[in-house]
């Protein structure tokens, strides 16, 4: 071959080579750019390498190539991808991808507990929102023994809150940060309670269950705290439905004569004193309100029927009040 001809051969070789290198470099710099159309949500599994992850992504349409990412993904070297719940947001381009991929921006859950449930319909709500583990965390060996719980059973140590939670986070985990805040807040609390006060910690607990379940409207923890309280000094029953319930089994939600005449560890109307182990899992307010009772004469109250009570010094008092507000009767006889 002539030596003109080898140059002309390496000049269109040349050309050619140009415009395949342009045409990835149009390729690549159009697919770093291009956002993604629809919201999208993926997991990214723990030891999955960067082929696959790629793989996934342009299985799923996030992205339109996965040997553009992995190039992308070269060239921009910092960091690892971590494993996890992604939601990609539409919009969101291979390069913002691949930050959160890398920055382990992960999806963030939330589940509520209401203040004064029990911890097996705490578990409900677990199982409810598919958290790994929850059918069987109570019974879970040792774990009360590793969250330094001495009580007979988890009632009153779930902190009821809303919590953040990724993908995976098992019911123990959960369950750790609900007993760890429960011991946080009640720290702070028995820390400021009165001189005089005479409750343990644990006791305190039990008293804020059952404040809890008693108060349908707030700014009566403190009035009810007091009634126990005064009930608790004077050595009187402390007479509580809720405490009646929690020891029925299968409770039916018709609370009877017979159910209050029936000898159970947390029946009030038959024991003196609180109950053995809180009757539902309460929150900051009521915890405070058990440690600071409201001063008052009162020992009884009686509900309106609007969650309010009416609340009175005298058993004569308290029986008009229960005949006007439960047997709708001689309500003139109420002040």
């Amino acid at each position: 071959m002539s030596r003109k001809k080898i140059l002309v051969t390496l000049s269109a070789l040349f050309i050619l080579a140009g415009i395949a290198i342009g045409t990835v470099a149009m390729e690549y710099f159009s697919f770093i750019s291009k956002p993604l159309l629809n919201n999208v949500n993926i997991t990214i599994g723990k030891g999955w390498g960067l082929s696959r992850v790629a793989t996934e992504l342009e299985k799923k349409q996030i992205i339109s190539s996965a040997r553009y990412f992995l190039l992308l993904s070269k060239i921009n070297s910092k960091g690892f991808v971590q494993a996890g719940e992604y939601r990609f947001m539409a919009g969101d381009t291979p390069v913002d991808i691949l930050a959160d991929l890398r920055s382990g921006s992960v999806v963030q859950h939330r589940i509520s507990f209401p203040e004064g449930v029990t911890v097996k319909e705490m578990v409900k709500i677990m199982q409810k929102a598919d958290i790994p583990g929850s059918e069987t965390v109570l019974d879970t060996p040792g774990l009360k023994e590793k969250l330094k719980i001495s009580s007979a059973n988890f009632e009153g140590w779930f902190f009821p809150d809303t919590y953040q939670y990724t993908k995976g986070e098992t019911a123990e985990s959960l369950v750790t940060r609900m007993v760890n805040q429960t011991k946080k807040i009640l720290e702070k609390e028995w820390a400021a309670r009165p001189p005089d006060y005479k409750l343990t910690a644990y006791e305190t607990l039990i008293l804020a269950s059952i404040i809890e379940k008693e108060t349908g409207v707030a700014r009566e923890r403190g009035i009810i705290s007091g009634v126990f309280h005064n009930r608790l000094r004077k050595k009187m029953k402390l007479q509580t439905d809720p405490t009646v319930i929690y020891g029925i089994k299968n409770f039916d939600g018709n609370i009877t004569r017979k159910h209050l005449r029936t000898p159970t560890p947390y029946n009030t109307y038959t024991n003196f004193g609180l109950p053995p182990t809180p009757i539902s899992n309460s929150g900051r307010e009521a915890i405070h309100a058990a440690i600071h009772p409201e001063s008052s004469s009162y020992l009884y109250f009686v509900s309106r029927g609007d969650g309010s009570h009416v609340f009175s010094k005298t058993f004569a008092e308290h029986d008009a009040n229960v005949d006007c507000y439960q047997r709708k009767k001689n309500c003139k006889r109420v002040k």
